[in-house]
């Protein structure tokens, strides 16, 4: 008995010889050789009518999709004429995609790389960067075993070869998860300029003001309850950021209105893409998630069902939604990641229309992942499994032998 207490002490040594950081960027990088070979494993079996065509390069796979839009940015800028098709409504065009990551790739490309090296690299160090972070912000809350298997599922999941390609997810998570980190440690005003960055990298910074709005006004409360102080440092600190983000967050319609001369430029950029699933392009607060339900039950159901199983959709969807939030595991990752979700999913329930990229614009709640975590290795090692396949089955479906509208990532 003594002898096996001293083995699984000498194991638990042996765990924590690295730093959970360091332990945390080994788990990243090895995602990555995975995430490498299963893009050059997809690059095999490319066919003409895959997105990139026939035999297409590495740097054609991995800057597919948006990753052309931001080269086009990164190349021609955003037009001062939105254009439009004979009936006079906006076309798809480059003020829909923010402008952070297209012009940061292209100034380290130095005049010399290509821009699609340039935007691979800043990708995948911008994901090392989240994985760190998600694991900074759900240390505290969690300890080292579970914020350690939370980083490899974020690393490991279905959608995370997108972290190594020319798509803006890797950069704003690493902003977000920042601004997170310091919001959770009570150092608003630090967070502003992640916070700032976020906001013109990729859209969610609304949500962010929100969250910390709440958490604020929660914070006041229970002082005035009694309850823990809230230091006037701290309550000026988290409104100048909540005040900042929630301005911010409207910005570059601003800045879209000031180089078109349309009030409504970036807006009905937004709609024009919605008018690709939706039959017109009008925004409407949580008008798409309706219209995509009836959408749903129809092609489930038939139109004559529609009308009863539609609503029964959108509230499994949201009825799911708010249970997963309100659990006690998710609780136990800490206020600022709960309300940051919780402000998030209500962001995308609001503006959002569900389609193919819907996975995708689920990554900001990824420090949900430190609720997904089994306590057993075999359960774990399932679940990693698990999401290396579902990774190669979407890779295959988005970029391999063929393409589909409804699997843009």
């Amino acid at each position: 008995m003594t002898a096996l207490r001293s083995a699984r002490t000498h194991v638990a040594i042996k765990d924590h010889l690295l730093p959970w950081w360091a332990v945390a960027l080994l788990v990243f990088a090895a995602s990555r050789v995975v995430s490498t070979a299963l893009l050059l494993w997809v690059q095999t079996t490319a066919t003409p009518l895959s997105r990139q065509g026939a035999n297409p390069s590495f740097l054609d796979l991995t800057t597919a999709w948006d990753g052309t839009w931001y080269w086009f940015i990164a190349v021609n800028g955003y037009p001062s004429v939105l254009p439009v098709d004979a009936d006079g409504v906006v076309e798809t065009n480059q003020w829909a995609f923010l402008p952070v990551f297209p012009y940061l790739a292209k100034l380290l490309t130095f005049g010399v790389l290509d821009w699609r090296v340039a935007a691979l690299l800043l990708s995948t160090v911008a994901g090392f960067a989240a994985a760190l972070l998600l694991g900074a912000l759900l240390l505290p809350h969690i300890g080292r075993s579970r914020t350690l298997f939370a980083v490899a599922l974020f690393s490991f999941a279905p959608l995370s070869f997108l972290l190594q390609t020319a798509y803006a997810e890797s950069l704003g998570l690493a902003f977000l998860l920042a601004a997170l980190v310091l919001v959770d440690r009570r150092r608003h005003l630090a967070a502003v300029v992640p916070a700032l960055l976020l906001a013109f990298t990729r859209p969610g910074v609304l949500a962010l003001a929100l969250a910390v709005g709440v958490q604020l006004v929660i914070r006041l409360v229970r002082s005035r309850r009694g309850g823990p102080p809230l230091p006037a440092r701290e309550l000026a600190g988290a409104a100048v950021l909540a005040g900042v983000t929630a301005v911010a967050g409207f910005a570059w319609s601003g800045v879209a209105a000031l180089a078109t001369g349309r009030p409504d430029a970036y807006f009905a950029t937004e709609g024009a893409w919605r008018a690709l699933w939706m039959p017109h392009s009008t925004i409407v607060l949580f008008e798409p998630w309706w219209f995509a339900a009836q959408f749903w039950a129809e092609r489930l159901a038939g139109a004559a069902a529609a009308p009863v199983l539609a609503p029964l959709l959108l509230l499994v969807v949201v009825g799911g939604a708010v249970a997963l939030l309100a659990s006690r595991r998710v609780r136990a990752l800490g206020s600022t990641s709960v309300l940051f979700c919780a402000s998030y999913a209500l962001y995308l329930l609001a503006v959002f229309f569900p389609q193919s990229s819907t996975f995708r614009l689920l990554m900001p709640m990824a420090p949900l992942a430190g609720a997904l975590t089994p306590t057993r290795t075999v359960p774990r090692a399932a679940v990693l499994i698990g999401c290396t396949a579902l990774q190669a089955l979407w890779m295959w479906v988005v970029i391999g032998p063929r393409q589909d509208f409804w699997t843009v990532p």
